[in-house]
């Protein structure tokens, strides 16, 4: 299992990978153009409420905001191409294996 960054941590994942943003992508055969590269809460729980809150909204802020644990993870939200409103969410660390990115995680 993977083990949860802190928010230092998370944030500077994300600003590693923010040249990701507005680039394509593909899962499962199907074309994506991604989104955002963002920290959200670690615990399955909470990153399903955040995940669930930002389905609703559309924004990312709101939805991290009623987190308040200090473990956190990063990942990639990407909307399919044919529709935006059909978004896909994918770990950093899933995109990083299935890419073959080369990337020391910060301690």
């Amino acid at each position: 299992m993977n083990k949860p960054f802190t928010y230092e941590q998370a944030e500077e994942i994300c600003e590693d990978f923010e040249d990701l943003v507005d680039t394509e992508l593909v899962i499962e055969g199907v074309q994506h153009y991604i989104d955002h590269v963002i920290m959200v809460p670690y615990p399955t729980a909470d990153k399903a409420l955040f995940i669930q809150s930002y389905r609703e909204a559309g924004n990312i802020l709101p939805a991290l905001d009623s987190y308040s644990g200090d473990q956190y993870d990063v990942i990639i939200i990407a909307s399919k191409m044919q529709d935006s409103n059909d978004i896909t969410t994918i770990d950093i660390r899933k995109y990083i294996g299935d890419n073959g990115v080369g990337y020391n995680f910060p301690d």
